[in-house]
């Protein structure tokens, strides 16, 4: 199901309508109400569909008449009131975070060199980020407020009106010319449900990235049936950052936590040594190591459990005298929502002495008691909307 929400029109930019909000907050809440009237006056005029700018409006004009009792008493619409008040709070905490400067975001450890940027969706703070690609390090360019789900993260079946928690791509641009007006000035459809959530039997579709009816600026933070909303001004600006065709990978936290340089770079270097002794052992040929960095208990792909795989692999690999594999572009996510779960996506180029073979891999790791296992292996290709997914 796709989303029904209701956003922006402006074509300014979503920063100075942020900031106008949040330096009229200042002027109330320093009791300077003749101030913040021009304030909202100017706001209103360069964003007349701002509905949070008419609210705070009302306010205004009623303490003209007596003390203000809380934003929101200028109106006498309850939900509204709360919707309106959970916005202002959400930008509000923004603006006044400490600095992410130094700080990296744990759900990113590497990036592609085919990916210049990654979105990175954090949905309790209604925050959607944009990371440059620097030679694989993730590097912040630009957030944007969004609006998710009716009922909030973690999407588990169709119509439940949540947002998904996982790690995504997109899979394609639509044109506002080809969509309702509901959707604003354009959609990013994103990959829900990827392989995880197919194996977690999550249901529903139709997710996607996209802005605001025109008769509206922005919706509350929650207000979805389960798409990631900015408004039009700020879709434009997402829009220079993704690119379908090299598929930008989405990242979607219910919250996001930030590691020091150190913390961050720790964890790199230990998936690289992760992965390279999984393909040490995969080339020396002895099944009995190689074997030890798959789950017995959790591991499943292409229709096999382990002990499947396992039978499968000994049959396959009696007659390789040589193996080599090599792995490029690779991005590395700790999968969000999920306790140790790691995705690792790369480009493999497998050579042995009767195959040779290039492909896209993805495969999920995740920690038990007996360290890092793979509880998932697969290929993944990306084929026209509508098309399902193969793995192979």
């Amino acid at each position: 199901m796709l989303c029904p929400v209701i956003a922006q029109a402006s074509e300014a930019t979503g920063d100075s309508y942020e900031q106008s909000i949040l330096n009229t907050i200042k002027e109330i809440q320093s009791l300077n109400h003749d101030q913040a009237l021009d304030s909202t006056r100017n706001l209103i005029k360069q964003y007349p569909h701002s509905r949070l700018g008419q609210m705070l409006y009302a306010d205004l004009l009623l303490a003209k008449a007596g003390p203000l009792q809380g934003i929101g008493s200028g109106i006498q619409v309850d939900r509204a009131v709360k919707d309106f008040r959970h916005e202002i709070q959400q930008r509000w905490q923004h603006d006044n975070r400490q600095s992410l400067q130094g700080k990296y975001p744990e759900n990113i450890l590497f990036l592609a060199e085919s990916q210049p940027y990654v979105i990175l969706v954090d949905q309790q703070s209604s925050r959607i980020y944009v990371y440059r690609n620097e030679q694989g390090t993730p590097v912040l360019e630009t957030d944007y407020f969004i609006t998710i789900g009716l009922k909030g993260a973690g999407k588990e079946k169709r119509g439940d009106q949540k947002t998904p928690i996982g790690v995504y791509h997109v899979t394609r641009y639509i044109d506002d010319k080809e969509l309702p007006d509901l959707y604003g000035r354009g959609a990013f459809p994103i990959s829900y449900p990827n392989v995880w959530d197919v194996r977690k039997e999550r249901t529903g579709g139709g997710i996607w990235i996209h802005g605001t009816p025109s008769y509206t600026y922005n919706r509350s933070p929650w207000a979805s049936n389960g798409c990631i909303v900015v408004s039009n001004p700020d879709f434009l600006n997402v829009d220079q950052y993704v690119d379908p065709d090299f598929h930008t990978p989405v990242v979607v936290a219910n919250e996001v936590n930030w590691l020091s340089q150190d913390e961050w770079q720790s964890q790199r270097k230990h998936w690289l040594k992760t992965i390279s002794s999984w393909i040490d052992d995969w080339q020396s040929l002895d099944h009995e190591r190689y074997r030890q960095h798959y789950s017995q208990t959790e591991f499943l792909a292409y229709g096999r459990d382990f002990k499947k795989w396992d039978g499968h692999k000994r049959w396959v690999n009696r007659s390789k005298t040589e193996v080599k594999v090599e792995y490029s572009d690779l991005n590395v996510f700790k999968y969000p929502g999920e306790d140790n779960l790691v995705l690792v996506q790369y480009q493999q180029n497998y050579q042995s002495n009767n195959l040779d073979l290039v492909s896209p891999k993805e495969l999920y790791w995740r920690k038990s008691d007996k360290g890092w296992k793979i509880v998932y292996e697969g290929s993944r290709i990306f084929l026209k909307p509508g098309t399902e997914i193969v793995e192979n």
